[in-house]
């Protein structure tokens, strides 16, 4: 059974608010960059900013095959493949992210780069063992309660000596609960954060070597400060924002992100691993 609550990620019309939040900023679907699209379809802390930093990081270029576990809209994948030249094929467990992440490839040109499929990530069982040159997570570890069975599938596609980049949130203490709703769960029962400790151990579990890792909290703390700051100075909501894709329990949200970070309940990592040649 998927292991997060799916209606979360289930807001019905997000392509259609997309698409007037377009034509709010003078753009249209036929007339629209990458760089508009990533208000919208960035959703993870830091936006575009982190995928920049996270496409650096992974090694794979012009050819290549990248699977994105947990690929939401697209926006990384877009970014990846326009940046690179691979293909990128995407998996994530909402069927609404899925078909509007495939529109949303046509409308830029890229649904023969991209490829966004409906699934498990904790199931890759319709990709065959060491077919991908790398791979990559950006903050899916936190809905996934079975980390074991999730990276232990990333590790068998992959082919050896390549790179599986993790970015995501995590939790500063186990002994700290957090304050909910947060962007990937509206109650604990649908969180599963873990320690950076808990994270390297079920990693080095499933057979990777642990190569890099950055602690990024106080780049993400800043910019949930800069989001809150240009909240509050606006007189409307964005006409391309996470607003479009939170609905409107945001408004619950955003306030629990600061609070989090402020009081050292979590963090924000990047991790590299290697699957050994």
């Amino acid at each position: 059974m998927p292991s997060f609550e799916n209606e979360y990620y289930e807001l019905k019309g997000l392509l259609g608010r997309i698409e007037n939040g377009l034509e709010k900023i003078g753009a249209s679907r036929d007339q629209v960059s990458l760089g508009q699209l990533a208000q919208v379809d960035e959703f993870h802390f830091r936006g575009l900013a982190a995928t920049k930093e996270l496409i650096g990081q992974l090694k794979v270029g012009t050819g290549d095959h990248v699977l994105d576990a947990g690929s939401g809209l697209g926006g990384p994948a877009r970014q990846l493949a326009v940046a690179n030249g691979c293909r990128v094929t995407g998996v994530d467990l909402s069927t609404e992210y899925c078909a509007t992440g495939r529109a949303l490839n046509k409308w830029v040109g890229l649904q023969d780069l991209v490829r966004l499929d409906h699934g498990d990530v904790t199931d890759l069982s319709r990709y065959e063992d060491n077919s991908f040159d790398g791979a990559w997570t950006i903050h899916v570890g936190m809905n996934v309660e079975n980390k074991a069975k999730f990276y232990a599938e990333i590790f068998r596609v992959l082919k050896p000596g390549t790179s599986f980049l993790i970015y995501d949130v995590v939790a500063k203490s186990a002994q700290l609960p957090l304050y909910f709703p947060m962007p990937w769960a509206r109650n604990e029962s649908s969180s599963f954060v873990v320690t950076i400790e808990n994270l390297r151990e079920e990693l080095t579990g499933a057979g990777f070597d642990l190569a890099d890792t950055s602690d990024l909290t106080a780049q993400g703390t800043a910019f949930i400060e800069q989001f809150i700051e240009q909240l509050q100075q606006a007189d409307t909501p964005p006409p391309l924002g996470l607003n479009l894709v939170l609905g409107p329990i945001m408004k619950e949200i955003v306030p629990n992100m600061k609070r989090n970070f402020a009081e050292g309940r979590i963090g924000l990592i990047s991790l590299l691993c290697i699957k050994p040649a």
